[in-house]
């Protein structure tokens, strides 16, 4: 009999340290945290977002700490909620600044258009920039293609 305590006292010790490992293990939270800043880091645009992605890379740090120091705490969860956020608006913000280049080129685009336009209506047509034959033969209606 007593030959079965010590492998019952194993047995529990074993279960309490699989416990205690689980446990000490990085929250939900932080993993999600940790993956929305790697997936900001390594986006081809997030030179378009410096700052922001300073701010996600400073709030993971702040998670992590609170992590180490409070494990699974309030703070802790919320640390880690903040870091995730600002990851996402650094890929925003990527995103919006290039959409609002595209739209500066477009409008270029337009007014060099007009201008061309503006001057054949007076006879005196201004010559096409190279590699804007496309846009001259384009169609008046994209949909007549």
């Amino acid at each position: 009999m007593r030959a079965g305590i010590p492998s019952v006292v194993a047995l529990s010790l074993a279960a309490l340290a699989g416990c205690a490992s689980a446990r000490s293990g990085p929250t939900p939270e932080l993993l999600a945290a940790r993956a929305a800043v790697v997936q900001a880091q390594e986006s081809p645009l997030s030179p378009l977002a410096v700052a922001e992605l300073r701010r996600a890379e400073q709030a993971l740090a702040v998670a992590e700490r609170e992590a180490r120091e409070h494990p699974r705490s309030r703070s802790a969860r919320d640390a880690a909620y903040v870091a995730r956020r600002r990851a996402q608006c650094s890929l925003l913000s990527s995103l919006v600044r290039m959409n609002l280049g595209a739209l500066a080129r477009g409008r270029q685009a337009v007014e060099q258009l007009r201008a061309r336009a503006a001057g054949s209506a007076r006879g005196t047509a201004a010559p096409a920039p190279p590699g804007d034959e496309d846009l001259e033969r384009a169609p008046a209606d994209p949909t007549a293609r």
